[in-house]
């Protein structure tokens, strides 16, 4: 018997600057030092069968990001985060453990749009109104990047539709909620390079804290966490 189970955890302070590989390395160790029931891949070199729903950029914080973990008998929710967080490090904790109905799709599989919030500093009187002017706009071009063979560049993307919500908050940070995945995928910072311009320049970025990941279920956004729960 084996059971997939969705952890959704946050990562914050100093740990943000980990990238993505070193991130899988320690929930690696953390899981076996925490005594879960993993269950490993077959062959010479077995492995916890693990996935991660996005990777996290180096410097990123995160409130709501989710981690599928494979296991080979279930437990209640309560001891899973009990074990987990007992032997995490300061800053990285885990608030949600769902255990997942049959053949669910893995976590990154479903990755559909993201919130964000970016901590703004420098001239932000201006941020409000060049936010207006972004969501005003039909397009927002960004440099498509290269070919593989690196020998051109690709044609400038439009991100526009991409940008599902973007607002000032009450405490002057900026929220962005963005379409994100394998058929389209805006990237926090190029919306802020593009608000940037918009405001003239002088805005720069304190901190970027991704909130929360969504799956797509019947045209609405739901939280990883509820998505494909058992029983449900």
């Amino acid at each position: 018997m084996s059971v997939s189970v969705r952890f959704r955890f946050s990562r914050k302070g100093p740990v943000r600057y980990t990238g993505h590989l070193d991130m899988l390395r320690y929930f690696q160790k953390a899981v076996m030092r925490s005594g879960l029931p993993a269950r490993y891949s077959e062959g010479f070199h077995p492995h916890q069968i693990m996935s991660f729903a996005y990777p996290l950029g180096v410097s990123m914080e995160t409130e709501g990001d989710y981690m599928d973990l494979d296991m080979t008998q279930e437990l209640g929710e309560e001891e899973m985060l009990n074990r987990l967080n007992a032997v995490m490090n300061e800053g990285i904790s885990v608030s949600r453990a769902t255990v997942l109905k049959d053949n669910a799709e893995n976590a990154m599989a479903l990755v559909a749009a993201a919130d964000y919030r970016v901590s703004l500093s420098g001239d932000t009187d201006k941020a409000a109104d060049a936010v207006r002017r972004i969501m005003e706009a039909q397009e927002i071009l960004i440099d498509g990047g290269e070919t593989k063979r690196g020998k051109k560049k690709k044609d400038p993307k439009n991100i526009r539709q991409g940008i599902l919500d973007m607002h000032i908050e009450e405490d002057g940070s900026l929220f962005m909620k963005l379409v994100s995945g394998s058929a389209m995928n805006v990237r926090p910072a190029d919306v802020f390079d593009k608000l940037n311009e918009a405001a003239g320049g002088g805005l720069y970025t304190e901190c970027i804290c991704r909130l929360e990941i969504y799956a797509l279920r019947d045209e609405k956004l739901i939280p990883l966490a509820d998505a494909d729960k058992k029983d449900a």
